[in-house]
């Protein structure tokens, strides 16, 4: 069996015992601060990336209501446009707003020019938020272009 003596084994496994015990009953407060500092390595980036995507995607649901007000335009200018009288007199840049859609953040330049032929014109519509209320484009502003072309009736 075994040489040592029996009060010395049930001491060494009382004491055995004992560490097991007090190594079972929780962190010790490094390791709650590694703990909590791993977690915001993981955190920290996460939360951030977050706030990004919400600008981002309040960025492209203001562009998409600009793309949206831009295509009313060019559908509304072609109505117009069909008119003969219409056609055959309105070129130029306007200031246009599409009707029933009056907005006060959002501003809009239609421009008809002629083109190759007589018969022919070409619409170009530029729509952008106008966050300094200044009714001009400036460099910082969100907008959108179309562009397209328009026979006579």
């Amino acid at each position: 069996m075994s040489t040592q003596p029996m009060h010395l084994r049930s001491i060494l496994a009382c004491s055995f015992n004992k560490r097991a015990r007090l190594r079972n009953r929780g962190a010790t407060l490094i390791d709650v601060a590694v703990g909590a500092g791993l977690l915001s390595l993981v955190l920290i980036p996460a939360l951030s990336l977050m706030g990004q995507s919400s600008k981002l995607l309040q960025r492209l649901e203001i562009q998409d209501q600009l793309l949206f007000e831009a295509e009313k335009l060019v559908e509304q200018t072609k109505i117009d446009l069909c008119d003969p009288a219409v056609f055959a007199s309105r070129r130029g840049t306007f200031e246009a707003q599409v009707v029933g859609n009056e907005t006060d953040f959002l501003r809009s330049r239609l421009t008809i020019e002629n083109s190759i032929t007589s018969n022919l014109v070409t619409i170009e519509v530029t729509v952008w938020e106008d966050a300094n209320n200044s009714r001009s484009l400036n460099a910082n502003e969100l907008s959108e272009t179309l562009r397209t072309q328009w026979s006579q009736p």
